[in-house]
Protein backbone atom coordinates (compact mmCIF):
# COMPACT_ATOMS: atom_id res chain seq x y z
CA UNK A 1 0.00 0.00 0.00
CA UNK A 2 2.66 2.16 0.89
CA UNK A 3 4.86 1.50 -2.42
CA UNK A 4 1.36 2.15 -4.43
CA UNK A 5 1.02 5.30 -2.67
CA UNK A 6 4.00 6.70 -3.33
CA UNK A 7 3.95 5.75 -7.06
CA UNK A 8 0.77 7.87 -7.52
CA UNK A 9 2.66 10.61 -5.54
CA UNK A 10 5.28 10.28 -7.85
CA UNK A 11 3.43 9.91 -11.07
CA UNK A 12 1.10 13.15 -10.04
CA UNK A 13 4.06 14.94 -9.73
CA UNK A 14 5.60 13.74 -12.99
CA UNK A 15 2.50 14.79 -14.46
CA UNK A 16 2.29 18.37 -13.05
CA UNK A 17 6.18 18.85 -14.11
CA UNK A 18 5.18 17.85 -18.24
CA UNK A 19 2.22 20.12 -17.98
CA UNK A 20 3.73 23.20 -16.94
CA UNK A 21 7.25 22.45 -18.63
CA UNK A 22 5.79 21.83 -21.98
CA UNK A 23 5.61 24.26 -24.90
CA UNK A 24 2.09 25.83 -25.35
CA UNK A 25 3.21 26.31 -28.91
CA UNK A 26 6.25 24.99 -31.61
CA UNK A 27 8.29 26.41 -33.93
CA UNK A 28 6.99 24.89 -37.63
CA UNK A 29 8.99 24.32 -40.79
CA UNK A 30 6.15 25.63 -43.07
CA UNK A 31 6.70 24.90 -47.34
CA UNK A 32 6.02 28.09 -48.03
CA UNK A 33 8.24 30.06 -45.64
CA UNK A 34 10.91 32.39 -47.38
CA UNK A 35 14.37 34.14 -46.28
CA UNK A 36 14.54 37.89 -45.38
CA UNK A 37 16.95 39.83 -47.50
CA UNK A 38 19.76 41.26 -45.93
CA UNK A 39 21.32 44.46 -46.92
CA UNK A 40 24.71 45.65 -47.28
CA UNK A 41 24.81 47.97 -44.53
CA UNK A 42 26.88 48.95 -41.40
CA UNK A 43 25.10 48.69 -38.81
CA UNK A 44 27.76 48.82 -36.05
CA UNK A 45 26.35 52.19 -34.96
CA UNK A 46 22.95 50.96 -34.63
CA UNK A 47 24.59 48.41 -32.31
CA UNK A 48 26.46 51.00 -29.99
CA UNK A 49 23.33 53.17 -29.74
CA UNK A 50 20.57 50.19 -28.98
CA UNK A 51 22.90 47.60 -27.14
CA UNK A 52 21.88 44.09 -26.57
CA UNK A 53 20.73 43.44 -22.73
CA UNK A 54 22.90 41.62 -20.22
CA UNK A 55 23.74 37.88 -20.14
CA UNK A 56 21.86 37.53 -16.84
CA UNK A 57 18.84 39.95 -18.90
CA UNK A 58 16.14 38.42 -20.80
CA UNK A 59 16.03 36.58 -24.12
CA UNK A 60 15.49 39.95 -26.79
CA UNK A 61 15.41 40.02 -30.45
CA UNK A 62 15.76 42.99 -32.49
CA UNK A 63 15.45 44.43 -35.76
CA UNK A 64 15.13 47.25 -38.65
CA UNK A 65 14.55 46.73 -41.85
CA UNK A 66 14.98 49.12 -44.94
CA UNK A 67 12.65 49.40 -48.32
CA UNK A 68 12.52 45.53 -47.23
CA UNK A 69 16.14 44.65 -46.33
CA UNK A 70 16.92 43.59 -43.16
CA UNK A 71 20.31 46.10 -42.21
CA UNK A 72 20.15 45.28 -38.09
CA UNK A 73 19.32 42.05 -36.33
CA UNK A 74 19.96 40.72 -33.27
CA UNK A 75 19.26 38.10 -30.70
CA UNK A 76 16.69 35.27 -31.04
CA UNK A 77 14.68 36.28 -34.57
CA UNK A 78 13.14 33.00 -34.58
CA UNK A 79 12.24 32.50 -31.26
CA UNK A 80 8.43 32.45 -31.04
CA UNK A 81 6.86 34.65 -28.23
CA UNK A 82 3.81 35.41 -27.31
CA UNK A 83 3.09 39.13 -29.13
CA UNK A 84 0.60 40.39 -25.70
CA UNK A 85 -1.55 43.64 -27.08
CA UNK A 86 0.54 43.41 -30.50
CA UNK A 87 -2.45 40.96 -31.50
CA UNK A 88 -4.58 43.64 -32.19
CA UNK A 89 -2.84 45.10 -34.82
CA UNK A 90 -2.68 42.04 -36.29
CA UNK A 91 -6.52 41.51 -35.66
CA UNK A 92 -7.04 44.79 -37.02
CA UNK A 93 -5.14 43.68 -40.80
CA UNK A 94 -7.41 40.32 -40.76
CA UNK A 95 -9.97 42.63 -40.62
CA UNK A 96 -9.19 44.36 -43.64
CA UNK A 97 -9.18 41.12 -45.34
CA UNK A 98 -12.19 40.19 -44.62
CA UNK A 99 -13.86 42.62 -45.33
CA UNK A 100 -12.50 42.97 -48.65
CA UNK A 101 -13.45 39.56 -48.97
CA UNK A 102 -16.92 40.01 -48.38
CA UNK A 103 -17.37 38.36 -45.29
CA UNK A 104 -17.41 41.52 -42.28
CA UNK A 105 -20.01 44.20 -42.53
CA UNK A 106 -18.29 46.82 -40.34
CA UNK A 107 -21.59 48.97 -39.68
CA UNK A 108 -23.57 45.44 -37.93
CA UNK A 109 -23.97 46.31 -34.36
CA UNK A 110 -23.33 44.09 -31.69
CA UNK A 111 -27.69 43.55 -31.09
CA UNK A 112 -27.84 42.37 -34.71
CA UNK A 113 -24.33 40.12 -34.07
CA UNK A 114 -26.15 38.65 -31.38
CA UNK A 115 -23.19 39.57 -29.17
CA UNK A 116 -23.72 39.65 -25.06
CA UNK A 117 -21.44 38.70 -22.63
CA UNK A 118 -21.62 36.92 -18.81
CA UNK A 119 -22.58 40.82 -17.33
CA UNK A 120 -25.17 41.24 -20.17
CA UNK A 121 -24.88 44.35 -21.62
CA UNK A 122 -27.19 47.33 -21.92
CA UNK A 123 -29.21 48.44 -24.60
CA UNK A 124 -26.42 51.50 -25.07
CA UNK A 125 -23.88 49.03 -25.89
CA UNK A 126 -25.60 46.90 -28.12
CA UNK A 127 -25.78 50.03 -30.42
CA UNK A 128 -22.07 49.49 -30.47
CA UNK A 129 -20.78 48.64 -34.27
CA UNK A 130 -17.97 46.65 -35.36
CA UNK A 131 -16.26 49.66 -36.59
CA UNK A 132 -16.47 51.34 -33.18
CA UNK A 133 -14.62 48.23 -31.24
CA UNK A 134 -12.07 48.73 -34.05
CA UNK A 135 -11.81 52.07 -32.98
CA UNK A 136 -11.99 51.19 -28.74
CA UNK A 137 -14.92 53.42 -29.01
CA UNK A 138 -17.41 50.37 -28.14
CA UNK A 139 -18.62 52.56 -24.81
CA UNK A 140 -18.44 48.94 -23.14
CA UNK A 141 -16.59 49.29 -20.15
CA UNK A 142 -17.06 45.69 -18.46
CA UNK A 143 -14.09 43.49 -17.06
CA UNK A 144 -12.17 40.94 -19.78
CA UNK A 145 -9.72 38.34 -20.61
CA UNK A 146 -6.07 39.71 -20.44
CA UNK A 147 -6.89 43.06 -19.08
CA UNK A 148 -4.39 44.96 -16.49
CA UNK A 149 -3.00 48.00 -15.53
CA UNK A 150 -5.33 51.03 -16.45
CA UNK A 151 -7.79 48.78 -18.26
CA UNK A 152 -8.94 48.32 -15.05
CA UNK A 153 -8.37 51.01 -12.85
CA UNK A 154 -9.80 53.62 -15.10
CA UNK A 155 -11.83 51.74 -16.61
CA UNK A 156 -15.24 54.53 -16.77
CA UNK A 157 -18.36 53.95 -15.47
CA UNK A 158 -21.12 52.02 -17.59
CA UNK A 159 -23.26 53.63 -20.04
CA UNK A 160 -21.40 57.09 -18.95
CA UNK A 161 -20.23 57.45 -23.12
CA UNK A 162 -22.45 56.36 -25.90
CA UNK A 163 -20.74 54.03 -28.37
CA UNK A 164 -18.13 56.19 -31.18
CA UNK A 165 -18.05 58.87 -28.27
CA UNK A 166 -14.87 58.13 -26.38
CA UNK A 167 -11.26 56.13 -26.86
CA UNK A 168 -10.51 53.47 -24.34
CA UNK A 169 -7.81 50.76 -25.09
CA UNK A 170 -9.97 47.81 -23.23
CA UNK A 171 -9.60 44.14 -24.04
CA UNK A 172 -13.42 44.01 -24.41
CA UNK A 173 -13.40 45.11 -27.78
CA UNK A 174 -10.39 43.60 -28.53
CA UNK A 175 -11.66 40.11 -27.93
CA UNK A 176 -15.08 40.56 -28.57
CA UNK A 177 -13.51 41.73 -32.11
CA UNK A 178 -12.18 37.50 -32.38
CA UNK A 179 -15.40 35.76 -30.89
CA UNK A 180 -16.91 38.44 -34.22
CA UNK A 181 -14.59 37.47 -36.64
CA UNK A 182 -14.73 34.37 -35.77
CA UNK A 183 -18.77 33.94 -36.05
CA UNK A 184 -18.57 36.28 -39.16
CA UNK A 185 -16.07 34.44 -41.28
CA UNK A 186 -16.42 30.70 -40.50
CA UNK A 187 -12.40 30.72 -40.04
CA UNK A 188 -10.51 30.27 -36.97
CA UNK A 189 -8.20 33.27 -36.18
CA UNK A 190 -5.40 30.70 -36.67
CA UNK A 191 -6.48 29.72 -39.57
CA UNK A 192 -7.34 32.59 -41.01
CA UNK A 193 -3.68 34.50 -40.11
CA UNK A 194 -1.95 31.13 -41.74
CA UNK A 195 -4.02 31.57 -44.82
CA UNK A 196 -4.19 35.35 -45.70
CA UNK A 197 -1.20 36.50 -43.76
CA UNK A 198 1.49 33.77 -43.02
CA UNK A 199 1.67 32.08 -46.14
CA UNK A 200 1.88 35.39 -48.25
CA UNK A 201 4.17 37.24 -46.43
CA UNK A 202 6.08 33.63 -46.54
CA UNK A 203 6.24 33.23 -42.63
CA UNK A 204 9.19 31.46 -41.09
CA UNK A 205 7.73 30.42 -37.90
CA UNK A 206 4.30 30.35 -38.13
CA UNK A 207 1.33 28.12 -37.94
CA UNK A 208 -2.56 28.26 -37.45
CA UNK A 209 -1.95 26.13 -33.77
CA UNK A 210 0.36 29.64 -32.86
CA UNK A 211 -2.92 30.63 -31.78
CA UNK A 212 -4.45 29.68 -28.29
CA UNK A 213 -7.67 30.94 -27.42
CA UNK A 214 -8.52 31.15 -23.62
CA UNK A 215 -6.70 32.28 -20.32
CA UNK A 216 -2.74 31.07 -20.01
CA UNK A 217 -3.54 29.84 -16.18
CA UNK A 218 -5.15 27.14 -14.88
CA UNK A 219 -7.95 28.94 -13.61
CA UNK A 220 -9.50 31.56 -15.73
CA UNK A 221 -9.34 35.47 -14.59
CA UNK A 222 -12.24 36.68 -16.00
CA UNK A 223 -15.80 34.91 -16.55
CA UNK A 224 -16.36 35.90 -20.42
CA UNK A 225 -18.05 35.05 -23.83
CA UNK A 226 -14.89 36.46 -25.37
CA UNK A 227 -12.06 34.63 -24.44
CA UNK A 228 -8.28 36.00 -25.19
CA UNK A 229 -6.68 35.06 -28.36
CA UNK A 230 -2.91 34.17 -27.52
CA UNK A 231 -0.82 35.03 -30.68
CA UNK A 232 2.42 33.29 -30.96
CA UNK A 233 5.20 34.75 -33.28
CA UNK A 234 8.58 35.53 -33.65
CA UNK A 235 10.69 38.47 -34.27
CA UNK A 236 11.26 37.83 -38.27
CA UNK A 237 7.96 37.05 -39.08
CA UNK A 238 6.54 40.03 -37.03
CA UNK A 239 8.69 41.96 -39.33
CA UNK A 240 7.25 41.01 -42.18
CA UNK A 241 3.81 42.41 -41.22
CA UNK A 242 5.71 45.74 -40.30
CA UNK A 243 7.09 46.03 -43.89
CA UNK A 244 3.96 45.55 -45.61
CA UNK A 245 2.04 48.27 -43.49
CA UNK A 246 5.03 50.44 -44.48
CA UNK A 247 4.46 49.14 -48.28
CA UNK A 248 0.68 49.91 -48.03
CA UNK A 249 -0.22 45.91 -48.02
CA UNK A 250 2.40 45.18 -50.22
CA UNK A 251 4.96 42.24 -49.79
CA UNK A 252 7.09 41.38 -52.47
CA UNK A 253 4.78 42.74 -55.06
CA UNK A 254 1.87 40.73 -54.11
CA UNK A 255 -1.11 42.68 -52.33
CA UNK A 256 -2.19 40.65 -49.14
CA UNK A 257 -3.99 43.47 -47.69
CA UNK A 258 -5.96 46.22 -49.19
CA UNK A 259 -4.12 49.40 -49.63
CA UNK A 260 -7.14 51.36 -48.53
CA UNK A 261 -7.28 49.73 -45.46
CA UNK A 262 -4.00 50.01 -44.33
CA UNK A 263 -4.79 53.86 -45.30
CA UNK A 264 -8.10 53.48 -43.44
CA UNK A 265 -7.01 51.30 -40.14
CA UNK A 266 -3.79 53.90 -39.76
CA UNK A 267 -5.70 56.92 -40.30
CA UNK A 268 -5.70 59.26 -36.57
CA UNK A 269 -9.32 58.44 -35.47
CA UNK A 270 -9.32 59.42 -32.15
CA UNK A 271 -7.25 62.01 -30.68
CA UNK A 272 -5.83 61.40 -27.48
CA UNK A 273 -5.09 64.46 -26.18
CA UNK A 274 -8.91 64.47 -25.76
CA UNK A 275 -8.82 60.93 -22.71
CA UNK A 276 -8.74 60.76 -19.31
CA UNK A 277 -5.65 58.51 -19.78
CA UNK A 278 -2.32 59.42 -20.60
CA UNK A 279 -1.27 57.15 -23.61
CA UNK A 280 2.59 57.86 -23.24
CA UNK A 281 4.33 59.00 -26.88
CA UNK A 282 1.72 58.34 -28.84
CA UNK A 283 -1.09 61.06 -29.63
CA UNK A 284 -3.71 59.45 -31.73
CA UNK A 285 -4.68 55.83 -32.53
CA UNK A 286 -6.30 54.20 -35.91
CA UNK A 287 -8.19 50.80 -35.98
CA UNK A 288 -6.01 49.07 -33.28
CA UNK A 289 -3.08 50.91 -34.04
CA UNK A 290 -0.82 53.86 -32.57
CA UNK A 291 -0.04 56.99 -34.07
CA UNK A 292 3.03 59.42 -32.97
CA UNK A 293 2.42 63.00 -34.53
CA UNK A 294 5.38 63.74 -33.55
CA UNK A 295 7.76 61.99 -36.41
CA UNK A 296 4.84 60.64 -38.23
CA UNK A 297 5.32 56.91 -37.38
CA UNK A 298 2.74 54.12 -36.67
CA UNK A 299 3.48 52.02 -33.97
CA UNK A 300 1.74 48.81 -32.62
CA UNK A 301 3.07 47.83 -29.11
CA UNK A 302 2.31 44.46 -26.02
CA UNK A 303 2.72 43.85 -22.22
CA UNK A 304 6.29 43.03 -21.70
CA UNK A 305 8.00 45.39 -24.19
CA UNK A 306 7.31 44.35 -27.13
CA UNK A 307 7.40 47.25 -30.09
CA UNK A 308 7.15 47.75 -33.68
CA UNK A 309 7.57 51.19 -35.30
CA UNK A 310 6.73 51.36 -39.03
CA UNK A 311 7.60 54.89 -40.59
CA UNK A 312 6.06 54.59 -43.90
CA UNK A 313 7.24 57.50 -45.75
CA UNK A 314 10.64 56.26 -45.42
CA UNK A 315 9.70 52.78 -46.01
CA UNK A 316 11.69 51.77 -42.41
CA UNK A 317 10.89 49.39 -39.30
CA UNK A 318 11.63 49.04 -36.53
CA UNK A 319 10.83 45.84 -33.80
CA UNK A 320 12.05 44.73 -30.26
CA UNK A 321 10.79 41.67 -29.04
CA UNK A 322 11.46 40.16 -25.40
CA UNK A 323 10.38 36.46 -24.32
CA UNK A 324 7.90 36.03 -21.60
CA UNK A 325 7.77 32.67 -21.36
CA UNK A 326 6.34 29.99 -24.00
CA UNK A 327 5.05 27.35 -20.83
CA UNK A 328 2.99 27.90 -18.16
CA UNK A 329 6.44 27.64 -16.16
CA UNK A 330 8.33 29.50 -17.73
CA UNK A 331 5.75 32.32 -18.22
CA UNK A 332 5.35 32.42 -14.67
CA UNK A 333 9.34 32.63 -13.80
CA UNK A 334 9.03 35.54 -16.18
CA UNK A 335 6.34 37.52 -14.09
CA UNK A 336 8.10 37.22 -11.05
CA UNK A 337 11.45 38.07 -12.36
CA UNK A 338 10.68 41.08 -14.77
CA UNK A 339 7.30 41.34 -14.88
CA UNK A 340 7.26 44.41 -13.15
CA UNK A 341 10.96 45.71 -14.96
CA UNK A 342 10.69 48.39 -17.58
CA UNK A 343 13.42 49.08 -20.13
CA UNK A 344 12.75 52.37 -21.71
CA UNK A 345 12.80 52.79 -25.71
CA UNK A 346 15.47 54.89 -25.43
CA UNK A 347 18.04 53.23 -27.62
CA UNK A 348 15.33 52.60 -30.42
CA UNK A 349 14.61 56.04 -30.45
CA UNK A 350 18.41 56.84 -30.63
CA UNK A 351 18.85 53.96 -33.12
CA UNK A 352 15.49 55.49 -35.52
CA UNK A 353 17.11 59.32 -35.12
CA UNK A 354 20.50 58.25 -36.11
CA UNK A 355 19.17 56.75 -39.06
CA UNK A 356 17.07 59.11 -40.21
CA UNK A 357 19.69 62.23 -39.68
CA UNK A 358 22.94 60.66 -40.71
CA UNK A 359 21.87 57.58 -43.10
CA UNK A 360 18.70 57.62 -44.80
Amino acid sequence: MRKLFVWSILTLMLGVFALVTVPRVWNPSPETQTAHSFADFDSSQIGALWPAPGPDDRKRARMILYKGDVIFADGPTDLIMNTHSMRKSIMSLMYGIAVDKGLIDLNKTLAELGIDETIPLTAQEKTATIRDLLMFRSGVFLPAAGEHDAQITDRPQRDSYKPGAYFFANNFDANALGTIFVQETGYEIGAFMDAFLAKPLGMQDFQAENVIMGDPWFMPSTDTQHPHYHTYMSARDFARIGVMVAQEGVWRGQQVVPESWIALSTAPHSDLRDNHIGYGQYSHAGYLWWIKDADGTVWTDGYGEHFMMVDAARDLVLIERNYTGNSYLSTGLWMFVYGNRSQSLNGMRAAYKWLVQERL
